[in-house]
């Protein structure tokens, strides 16, 4: 399936490139000269080669050589896909115009029109990939409050914050991750839960350590825990390096595991979905059996997956991650059309559902149309 996807993704990056490089050919016109046409050729071939380039590179290039030009290519594929969508806008206009005339002679017959439209669309994509670098940078909080009709014993009120999709690397380094330490705690939250992808595959040793010295600087008063995501190859091993250091951090992985606390509700944690041909997770309906549930119960899992199956077993509030919302506009219409629930919160009776956005990115570290979020929930008991 991945190598389907990656053969669509990359015959269609092909094709918007030839787009790009067509049109622009055929504006500069044949009487441009040299001297402009080899600035054109230069710009483009740094615009459309830096992605491949970054993908073949990336693993033969020193660290922070190989680092830069992936940062650089995913900045130029996005790049690529918005000029591409702002041409087919422009040409689409132009088609429009030769039927119904809206457009003023003196704009469309000026020789300098090509030229100054063509500076306009590069000048407006470059502004808008500045504004998502700066936009992944600023994570903000989200915050939501939901009753639970359910006795929590001495418990009334529960204050939870959740992070999903870290994705700890070497984009997403331990700078990167000071303002999550602060909003944790400026938020004081009662329990920390993590929803995954807390790293972005597999975290060498020393970054293992680094990352759970930060994990470990943000105390909740029921303790702080986290289940599994398709990037956390880390955490399929129990006794992983990763695995021990969260442990030692004083943070708990739930994998297809339950946990009461404090006598007044449940936290279930299930295992990340494996690929085909993977041992599979546990059924829900399985890890249930043993709970409680005239107890509110909280389910962690890293994909806003099996909701039926959640309500149908008395889960109170599902808390996932996964999406990033496509993370660049827009393919947030595809994760909108992949999950019932791709962000914010849906309500089906007594049971509650919360997709968070994500903290960190996946890829280019862009965030266009949605925010890099931590999530905060006050949860009522009906006691």
């Amino acid at each position: 399936m991945w190598g389907v996807l990656s053969t669509v993704f990359l015959s269609l990056y092909l094709f918007m490139g030839y787009y790009i490089g067509r049109r622009g050919w055929l504006a500069l016109g044949k009487s441009t000269s040299l001297l402009y046409r080899t600035i054109y050729g230069g710009f483009f071939s740094l615009l459309f080669f830096s992605f491949p380039a970054a993908e073949i590179g990336e693993d033969l290039l020193p660290d922070t050589a190989g680092l830069w030009l992936t940062i650089w290519g995913g900045y130029s594929m996005v790049g690529v896909s918005y000029i591409f969508l702002l041409l087919l806008l422009i040409d689409s206009l132009r088609l429009i115009d030769k039927g119904i005339g809206f457009i003023p002679a003196a704009i469309k017959e000026h020789k300098k029109t090509p030229l100054a439209t063509g500076a306009a669309v590069v000048l407006t994509v470059a502004l808008i990939l500045a504004y998502g670098g700066w936009n992944s940078r600023h994570p903000v909080v989200t915050e939501y409050g939901l009753e639970v009709d359910k006795n929590a014993g001495p418990l009334q009120q529960l204050k939870i914050a959740m992070i999903s999709d870290i994705h700890f690397g070497e984009v997403m380094d331990i700078q990167r991750l000071d303002s999550m330490v602060k909003i944790m705690n400026e938020l004081q939250p009662d329990i920390i839960l993590l929803a995954g992808d807390i790293t972005n595959g597999a975290a060498q040793q020393e970054e293992a350590r680094q990352l759970t010295d930060v994990l470990h600087g943000m105390p909740a008063k029921y303790g702080v825990f986290a289940v599994p995501g398709n990037h956390d190859r880390e955490l399929r091993s129990d006794d992983s390096q990763l695995s021990n250091y969260l442990e030692d951090a004083g943070i708990t992985v739930l994998k297809d595991s339950f946990l009461k606390i404090e006598e007044s509700f449940y936290l279930i944690g299930r295992d990340s979905l494996r690929r085909q041909g993977q041992q599979g997770r546990k059924e829900l309906e399985d890890l249930v059996k043993e709970v409680d549930s005239s107890l509110p119960l909280i389910l962690l899992d890293h994909q806003p997956v099996d909701l039926e199956s959640a309500r149908a077993n008395g889960v109170d509030l599902q808390l996932s991650g996964h999406t990033h919302v496509g993370q660049v506009f827009p393919l947030n219409l595809i994760t909108g059309k992949i999950y019932e629930q791709d962000w914010g919160m849906l309500k089906k009776g007594g049971y509650h559902l919360i997709v968070s956005s994500g903290y960190g990115t996946w890829g280019p570290p862009l965030r266009l149309g949605n925010n890099p979020e931590v999530v905060s929930v006050t949860v009522k008991f009906n006691n």
